[in-house]
């Protein structure tokens, strides 16, 4: 099998010195046209390569689009954490008798506490009307009774559910509050399952993109090592490391970039397909929108593949060049 190597580039003696600046070795080349002289030997190179570069592409497609789909499955189940979160809430009941003045004096405190998110004043009639809705009271039994048993409340959403006890202690405290309500054993187990889910979710993401990494890496310096016979002769006819490298480093670039791209499209597809199933059959289960998630994972997808096959290239040349 013959192999087919460029002319490396000859030091033309210029005024002043042997060549101007410093030795080339281990330097990039920086100009435009050196530029493009490699971009268009690291294209000639993956055309030459053919199944080589195909399976190598491939097996970078598949790894990103891994370490993608953990992301998309991290970033939802921190979006479901967070939402179970937020519905965790202190109820303060406010005692009878208190002026609407005096309601809206104690909210305004309420408000003021360090670490709550969001209060509203719920007056007694409209708990009495959710009490209804709940549990589907008739209207003729609420207008049987001879008053309104309810009282007036605030409700409370906290920023920070593992929180929750810092807060209802504080407003249990404050002028004009009968008593707070947050429901002591289904917080703590709340906050237990999204902690939980938090630290799966970092993992799940850790370990695929871990994975990803080592695979993509690998395959790289692998193409790489297949190409070892060009390199020496390319070393041997004078080619500087620059020159060598020059081509690699934009071949890695370039095959992250087309395995990005379709991994991309992949994900971008797969998840909204997914989504929009997701919403039609289980609409419980609110799975982030795909304008919401996608622009911020596929950005990384592309991040991690062009980089790593910069820096796998990088590492495979690392046996033959003198860096």
């Amino acid at each position: 099998m013959s192999t087919e190597v460029s002319t490396p580039p000859r030091a033309e003696p210029r005024p002043g010195g042997l060549s101007g600046r410093p030795p080339a070795s281990g330097r990039r080349p920086t100009s435009r046209r050196q530029r493009g002289a490699a971009v268009r030997e690291a294209l000639a190179a993956m055309r030459r390569g053919g199944l080589m570069t195909l399976a190598a592409t491939t097996t970078m497609l598949v790894a990103l689009a891994v370490a993608g789909g953990g992301a998309l499955v991290s970033a939802n189940l921190v979006h479901l954490a967070t939402l179970l979160e937020d519905q965790v809430e202190v109820v303060v009941l406010l005692r009878d008798g208190l002026t609407a003045a005096q309601q809206h004096r104690t909210l305004a405190a309420v408000e003021a506490l360090p670490g709550v998110r969001r209060a509203v004043l719920v007056g007694r009639a409209e708990a009495l009307r959710r009490l209804q809705a709940t549990y589907g009271m008739p209207a003729s039994l609420a207008a049987s009774l001879p008053s309104n048993p309810l009282p007036d409340s605030i409700e409370v959403r906290v920023r920070d559910a593992a929180r929750i006890r810092e807060v209802a202690e504080a407003t249990r405290r404050l002028p004009g509050v009968d008593d707070v309500v947050f429901g002591t054993p289904v917080v703590d187990r709340v906050v237990a399952v999204t902690r939980a889910v938090r630290v799966s979710a970092a993992a799940v993401a850790g370990v695929l993109a871990a994975a990803a990494l080592l695979i993509i890496t690998n395959t790289i310096r692998l193409t790489v090592s297949a190409r070892r016979q060009e390199i020496e002769i390319m070393t041997l006819v004078g080619a500087t490391p620059g020159f060598i490298r020059g081509p690699f480093l934009w071949e890695g670039a370039l095959q992250g970039a087309l395995a990005a791209a379709a991994a991309s499209c992949l994900l971008g597809a797969g998840y909204a397909w997914l989504a929009a199933r997701v919403d039609a059959s289980l609409p419980f289960l609110p799975l982030l929108p795909p304008p919401a998630v996608l622009p911020g994972v596929l950005a990384l997808v592309w991040a991690v593949g062009i980089a790593v096959g910069i820096v796998g290239s990088a590492l495979g040349l690392r046996r033959y060049l003198v860096l």
